[in-house]
């Protein structure tokens, strides 16, 4: 499975008469975009909020500030910025953009670590040099994604009811450990497909001396504080000794590289390259660096720790095309559109039920998708101007 940054279409502008683009652009401006879905949860509660564009990384913690001008990872403005969707040529429709096309991009920072975020959204995290939860979301929560650098888990039930740990394992897989996670959040949580990302001898070369128990990435469906959603899952669980004490086993399963990423249902094959960027972007500072080298007492790095590349993302795009077709259709039904695709520059747009009919069978620019397009999401909608 080849590893890549998926990246927003490139739009190509349509020239058309002059009247028409100006009426056209005059009811666009008027068009809504406001299309938020619900809220969902992810991993640990966070301690700090920081809103990027209204304000800096929260002042709770104690350590030292970043040097200035910390070198970000990745392009210092942030991915290229796509160009608008064609005019329709039809003055009583308009073309809204989709919010995950014009995402507007900004630097992140605290003392431990940077990131490349869209403007507007959270940043949540807490932790230090020995355990490090961060989380970035779409206000609202809906849209997001988490890593936690490591957790455990105990392997008696017992051992867990001393309050030593908070999570019991039976057979320390990572299929296990998600479902115990949401078992007391969501309604349903539903594993679709598991695979082991191809950097399962990257990971273990960090460890070379404590075998990898489980390492799995997995694409669910779940439902949520009333939302239908879908996400990726991914983690690796070591190996680790029975330690039998009283008739109690006081072994641990470590959970390493927790990295979760969500979506309203049917929505993640749309935002899954503004999550992806967000991932990638994530780069330790030299401060956490020299504190994290100070508690393990080691010359090493902690990048291993993380696992938001695009490996993780093997799961999403071995996902069953029947489920996601159909998911694709549902969502289209209950929201009353029909998808359509743009003959002359291939995007595909969630139009209004009847926007077909309307145009007449006579044009060629438009037509409805086929089964398979339904799986490469769409950059915008189609809206009738009132």
């Amino acid at each position: 499975m080849t590893q890549r940054i998926f990246c927003s279409r490139t739009f190509k502008k349509r020239i058309a008469l002059i009247t028409v683009i100006l009426l056209a652009a005059a009811l666009a401006s008027c068009a809504s975009g406001n299309r938020n879905e619900g809220d969902t949860g992810s991993l640990p509660a966070p301690t700090e909020t920081t809103v990027t564009g209204d304000a800096g990384p929260g002042e709770d913690t104690q350590a030292p500030s970043p040097s200035e001008d910390p070198e970000p990872s990745g392009s210092d403005s942030g991915p290229e910025e796509p160009e608008e969707p064609a005019e329709l040529p039809f003055a009583d429709y308009s073309v809204t953009p989709a919010e995950w096309i014009n995402v507007e991009w900004e630097q992140y920072e605290n003392p431990y670590f940077t990131l490349t975020v869209p403007k507007g959204w959270q940043v949540e995290w807490q932790g230090n040099a020995q355990q490090l939860y961060w989380r970035v979301t779409q206000p609202g929560g809906a849209v997001g994604l988490s890593n936690l650098d490591h957790r455990y888990a105990a392997k008696d039930v017992r051992y867990m009811q001393t309050g030593a740990v908070d999570m019991y394992l039976a057979e320390g897989t990572v299929r296990e450990f998600f479902e115990t996670v949401y078992a007391n959040s969501a309604e349903y949580f539903t594993v679709k497909n598991s695979t082991v990302p191809g950097n399962f001898y990257q990971l273990q070369a960090i460890r070379p001396n404590t075998p990898i128990r489980d390492y799995q990435s997995m694409y669910a469906v779940f439902k949520e504080n009333g939302m239908e959603g879908e996400g990726i899952y991914s983690a690796v669980i070591m190996e680790s000794r029975d330690v039998w004490v009283g008739g109690v086993n006081y072994g641990m399963w470590e959970i390493n590289c927790v990295y979760t990423e969500w979506s309203p249902l049917g929505a993640l094959v749309n935002w899954q390259p503004v999550l992806s960027t967000v991932a990638q972007s994530f780069q330790y500072t030299p401060y956490y660096v020299q504190e994290w080298r100070s508690v393990l007492s080691t010359d090493g790095s902690p990048e291993g720790q993380t696992n938001i590349g695009d490996s993780v993302l093997e799961a999403f795009e071995e996902r069953s095309l029947d489920d996601t077709i159909r998911q694709e259709k549902i969502s289209d039904m209950i929201g009353e559109y029909e998808r359509v695709v743009d003959n002359e520059t291939g995007d595909i747009y969630r139009a209004y039920n009847g926007f077909l009919d309307d145009i007449g069978s006579e044009q060629t620019r438009y037509s409805q998708i086929t089964d398979s397009q339904y799986a490469e999401g769409f950059v915008g909608w189609i809206d009738r101007d009132s």
